[in-house]
């Protein structure tokens, strides 16, 4: 009997293997497929990029050299590439390793979170629907950090409905260092285990701490502040421009511009009654969805689809447990549950699929105009500065920054501070003038090439763009 039971459990764990496998490498194919066809890389993502080889460089923590900024919102993902970059890979080549191995263990770990939620055969739906999720896609394969929080964010909520909390605290804090609004989930995760053991509350605080404590006392003496100066920054830009009203930041988030969201919204919500119901899971789920609903609606700052990214695997999660929530009331469909959830998913990949291909024309047509605009000016301007102390003015500083090596005065103020007083008074002009760089980019139409006080200063030298159409321009100081 015995042996018997073991060769059960032996067969019952390949089957598991067989179909994390199966679920971490659709991701992988979905993702790499999506990358290969249109190569979009984040202009985002090339700020990250320098950082990490100057710090593997051994030039320091820094965008530019010699100036102690964090610019970048993401230092472990940082630390990651720098890691990449001392053993000879390719910066680019690391991040998209590290975002397709993400995305495929987000993919396994979300199966085994179905499955220990006793979701049965329904556990293959949130994995489709993630699989092929159009947001998810293009975010986690732009170079940015996107894959990688995802991945700690969903392994957080399998952790702590395993009733593992040291391992959903050590994941949390490390969300925290991948982004900032980790630190939300965090919080949560540590009150919920000091509550459920408040004798251990020392030794999780004590997790955290021996993780999160090193970077902030790093951050503190080398850059001033544990704060990225990227937050500062870009509330001081978005103070003048680039948000919009609440409910068009709801909308987006929600994806309610399409009837695919307005159907997912009343799905996790029955589906996450149903898991409560079933299973006592999802308060802390649904509390840190809610917590980074209303963050992203009434956030002071423009949306970035990056940004939104994160919180899709569990929410598809809680759309797929609506099928569970259904059968339980709809007992003569039960029969035909097989038949019926693979219909589904069938159905879902194809309706996901269209999303797929208007994200693939979007994304093609970004990655050109990045190939045809942006790279040739950055390599005009590595041809053109010879001397180190040249300042290249510039408000896409990823592609232009990375491509050229030059010191970059960063309009937006990612990493120069100079540029955030101006930006909160919206004096954009007034920046140039009174610091006059050597070289200022700009996309064609722009207020500061139309200044006659600028074009006293400053000539132009190129101009790039695509079907010789000028769509980014280089001006030189007389």
């Amino acid at each position: 009997m015995r042996k018997g039971h073991t060769g059960l459990y032996l067969r019952i764990t390949m089957s598991l293997r067989t179909k994390l496998i199966i679920a971490f490498a659709a991701a992988v194919v979905v993702r790499l497929g999506f990358h290969l066809a249109t190569g979009f890389v984040a202009d985002d993502a090339f700020i990250t990029f320098r950082y990490a080889e100057n710090l593997a460089s051994g030039y320091g923590f820094v965008y530019n050299v010699g100036e102690r900024v964090l610019g970048t919102s993401t230092p472990l993902f940082t630390w990651l590439l720098a890691l990449l970059s001392t053993l000879r890979i390719p910066t680019i080549t690391g991040a998209l390793g590290i975002s397709l191995v993400c995305s495929g263990l987000t993919a396994a770990v979300l199966y085994r979170l179905a499955i220990n939620l006793r979701m049965g055969r329904l556990a293959w739906l949130p994995v489709i629907a993630y699989t092929f999720w159009p947001r998810s896609i293009p975010a986690e394969t732009s170079g940015m950090e996107t894959a990688l929080f995802t991945l700690l964010i969903t392994a957080v909520f399998y952790y702590s409905h395993r009733r593992l909390p040291y391992y959903a605290v050590g994941l949390a804090t490390l969300a925290s260092l991948t982004r900032p609004e980790g630190a939300l989930l965090l919080v949560l995760v540590l009150v919920q285990s000091i509550r459920q053991h408040p004798y251990r509350w020392k030794s999780y605080i004590g997790v955290s701490a021996a993780l999160i404590v090193p970077w902030l006392a790093f951050a503190h003496f080398y850059f001033g502040s544990i704060l990225p100066h990227s937050i500062p920054a870009k509330l001081a830009l978005y103070s003048q421009f680039g948000t919009v009203p609440w409910w068009q930041n709801l909308t987006y988030l929600m994806a309610w511009h399409n009837p695919v969201g307005w159907l997912l919204t009343p799905l996790a919500v029955l589906g996450g009654i149903w898991l409560n119901r079933t299973q006592n899971f999802g308060r802390l789920e649904t509390t840190w969805l809610v917590g980074m609903i209303i963050f992203f609606t009434f956030g002071q700052t423009h949306l970035f689809f990056w940004y939104v990214a994160p919180i899709y695997p569990i929410y598809l999660l809680f759309a797929a447990a609506s099928a569970g929530y259904l059968l339980d009331r709809l007992p003569r469909l039960q029969s035909n549950s097989a038949l019926l959830v693979k219909l589904t998913g069938l159905a879902t990949i194809i309706v996901l699929m269209v999303g797929i291909w208007h994200q693939y024309d979007h994304y093609n047509e970004t990655q050109r105009y990045f190939n045809q605009t942006l790279k040739p000016a950055a390599y005009y301007l590595k041809q053109q500065v010879t001397d180190d102390n040249e300042l290249v003015a510039a408000e896409d500083i990823g592609y232009l920054g990375y491509y050229s090596g030059c010191r970059i005065l960063d309009r937006d103020g990612l990493v120069s501070p100079i540029s955030v007083p101006y930006n909160r008074n919206a004096a954009y002009i007034d920046l140039i003038i009174d610091t006059r760089p050597n070289w200022v980019a700009v996309t064609a139409g722009s207020p500061i090439s139309e200044s006659p006080e600028f074009l006293e200063i400053y000539a132009l030298a190129s101009s790039f763009g695509r079907e010789q159409q000028p769509e980014y321009l280089v001006y030189h100081i007389k």
